[in-house]
């Protein structure tokens, strides 16, 4: 029997949710990641709710799961500004709480730069930042923190990093998880390239973080320089991680049960059909 992995890919919501379910059902997806919002803005549009739950329906009756949606990109939990935190935490209890109205079980989210102040004085602040926004928001979605690419003064560009951050919030534990992302991981020094370097790579992640923890998987190959510390994704096995690096991903049984999401460019049904094809190839 074929292995079965949950292979999906981010989807644009802006044409609408009802077209974006047509796009789900013609690629067959088993997993699938949306904005919820603009993710370059604070002020969040009121939801939906009869398109929401016409949604959230469809994702059941397709079986796709877990549905996931990505916070937007202005969140910093690890800076020092309270201004700046007390909106982050504010976006990410929002994005928790209007994720279950979409029918998402997981919120991935970056988190954020420690603004020059040293990694262990950003981790401290994620650390206080999650306790706050998890004792607060409502619902059952977790928050998955994304393995960062390191450039600037970011934190989680280390597994350490986020292992410590799981590890001093044991009264979370089941709404806290983490997301590995191929490309990252290469741009920040983590040698995932080739069957052999995602192998590697694979088993020193799942030792530093438990592998129940690694919920989701974003799959994007890169051509940035190893340690390069650049977010810049590729079509799969157009870049240094290569078609064997993702075998390697989708093989590895430690992860079976993540969601494996492609983030890479392109329209959804002619690279990204090309992408979901490639990775379905290597199972």
């Amino acid at each position: 029997m074929a292995k079965q992995r949950r292979i999906g890919m981010h989807m644009r919501t802006g044409r609408g949710l009802d077209k974006a379910v047509e796009t789900i059902k013609a690629l067959q997806l088993g997993t699938v990641q949306i904005f919820t919002d603009n993710p370059s803005a604070w002020r969040s549009a009121p939801v939906d709710p009869k398109a929401t739950a016409s949604f959230k329906q469809a994702l059941e009756e397709l079986d796709v799961r877990p549905a996931m949606s990505h916070a937007m990109y202005l969140i910093n939990l690890a800076g020092p500004n309270p201004n700046f935190q007390k909106k982050s935490r504010a976006a990410l209890i929002a994005e928790l709480e209007r994720a279950e109205a979409y029918g998402c079980q997981y919120v991935v989210t970056h988190v954020g730069s420690h603004m020059g102040e040293g990694a262990q004085a950003g981790i401290d602040r994620v650390v206080a930042a999650l306790d706050d926004v998890l004792s607060k928001a409502g619902g059952s979605a977790m928050v998955l923190l994304e393995t960062s690419a390191g450039g600037g003064a970011y934190v989680g560009a280390k597994f350490d990093d986020l292992a410590q951050i799981l590890g001093r919030l044991p009264q979370h534990a089941e709404r806290l998880g983490v997301t590995f992302d191929t490309a990252h991981a290469y741009a920040s020094g983590y040698d995932d390239a080739g069957m052999d370097g995602m192998r590697t790579t694979l088993d020193q992640l799942t030792r530093i973080i438990p592998a129940q923890r690694i919920r989701a998987c974003h799959c994007n190959d890169t051509t940035v320089t190893l340690g390069g510390k650049a977010d810049r994704h590729v079509n799969i096995g157009k870049g240094n991680i290569g078609l064997d690096g993702f075998r390697a991903l989708l093989n590895y049984e430690p992860l079976a049960h993540s969601a494996f999401v492609l983030e890479t460019p392109g329209e959804e049904m002619l690279e990204g059909r090309e992408n979901l094809d490639a990775l379905r190839s290597l199972l």
